[in-house]
């Protein structure tokens, strides 16, 4: 029973690393077409909180979100939660025993900026400029057998930056690890055409 529980593990492992690696190469052909409608991040920055409660029971992690601003982006939805569901898994997964995570989403001169940290043992030097490259994981990661392949941060980058925005790690090792990210706030002209173009076609 152990060895088919394993086997099962490995096989739907693999199948994500698939499933990633699929979505990335679409993505670099430009396969993928984003919808580009008003998104309200902070209802998403609010279930994908819920998400890293969850997460962080059976890892031992307490998680806090001091600050939720009311701001919202044009974009994709469905990406954009799947932006927030990587990071939130990355910090909650690396926050370490006992360890703690926070996340944060503030209006901040016309971006919206959504802060993730956790403490753990971080991201050490030598990688930070390969972070968002594709199966990079530190040696940590390896030595604790941690669940993942290496492209969370990867599909995340491409994420934001398919949005206009910005991301960005910055690391203390074994002290705090931040990620960053900034997306253009939608502006009231562009929030009042798309309500327009929207009872227009409905």
């Amino acid at each position: 029973m152990l060895f088919r529980s394993g086997l099962l593990e490995e096989v739907d492992r693999l199948s994500k690393i698939v499933d990633a690696l699929t979505l990335l190469t679409k993505a670099d052909a430009g396969q993928i077409q984003l919808e580009r409608q008003p998104v309200a991040l902070a209802e998403l920055v609010q279930e994908s909180f819920e998400d890293a409660q969850i997460l962080a029971e059976s890892h031992g992690v307490t998680v806090a979100m001091p600050e939720c601003a009311e701001v919202q982006v044009t974009g994709d939805r469905d990406r954009l939660r799947q932006l927030l569901l990587n990071l939130v898994d990355n910090a909650v997964k690396y926050a370490g025993a006992a360890g703690q995570t926070t996340l944060a989403l503030r209006h901040v001169a016309g971006s919206a900026e959504i802060e993730l940290s956790n403490t753990g043992p971080g991201v050490p030097p030598e990688l930070l400029p390969r972070i968002f490259d594709r199966f990079v994981r530190g040696e940590e990661a390896r030595a604790k057998a941690t669940d993942g392949c290496g492209l969370g941060l990867t599909i995340a980058h491409w994420i934001v930056h398919a949005h206009g925005g910005s991301i960005e790690l910055t690391s203390t090792p074994g002290k705090l690890t931040t990620v960053t990210v900034r997306l253009p706030a939608a502006s009231r002209m562009t929030l009042i055409s798309a309500r327009w173009r929207r009872r227009r076609w409905s």
